[in-house]
């Protein structure tokens, strides 16, 4: 009887997920800062003669409006609203928004941070390939050769990035940017073209 009990009492708390139409306003949004997100990510691309210093300002603006559109689902969609997640996303979005006022306030020190940064994770990521190639148990051979040959690729770029901060290491931050939000606006796109999404319910008891 127990067991029973505690099944029904599973039965009635669990978290369902079904896909529901999502709002017309929501698939407008979604779709506009898809390619928002897209023709401006495509321009610092497609145009590498322009300023670094544009480009980082063009790509805050991008992150800016992607943490809005964030914001914007979690808080107005009704299918949102028991989501556990719901306020993780919220600060993300409030995260993005913040560091992209950040990167257009102080465009030079945000950048040199964020190169300094990456370039240090790329550089301690790429050792610890090494390490894991070279001292490795039941890893075959190609298996240490590719992690050992990806540490040494990664801790070339990384050298050449902290090295070359302005030149090497702006640009390729630039780049990955651009394609990272880029991504992020064709999946925009799909998702209100679609015009499906997953919500999370509760079960009524």
């Amino acid at each position: 009887m127990a067991s029973h009990g505690f099944y029904i009492w599973l039965l009635n708390s669990a978290i369902v997920l079904q896909i529901v139409k999502t709002p017309a306003w929501l698939r407008v949004l979604q779709i506009s800062i898809g390619v928002i997100s897209i023709i401006l990510s495509g321009y610092v691309l497609l145009y590498p003669g322009i300023t670094v210093l544009v480009a980082v300002q063009i790509l805050s603006i991008v992150l800016l409006i992607v943490g809005i559109e964030r914001i914007a689902i979690e808080i107005f969609s009704p299918y949102h609203r028991k989501s556990s997640s719901r306020f993780s996303n919220i600060g993300l979005g409030a995260l993005a928004i913040a560091f992209s006022i950040l990167i257009m306030a102080f465009p030079i020190f945000s950048t040199l941070f964020l190169i300094f940064l990456g370039g240090f994770a790329l550089l301690f990521n790429g050792i610890a390939r090494i390490i894991h190639g070279v001292g490795g148990q039941g890893i075959t051979r190609w298996s240490r050769v590719f992690l050992i040959g990806v540490g040494i690729l990664s801790i070339v770029i990384s050298g050449l990035v902290i090295a070359h901060p302005m030149g090497f290491g702006v640009r390729l931050l630039v780049v990955i940017m651009s394609l990272a939000l880029m991504i992020i606006g064709i999946e925009m796109i799909a998702i209100g073209t679609a015009g499906r999404q997953i919500a999370r319910t509760t079960p009524q008891k």
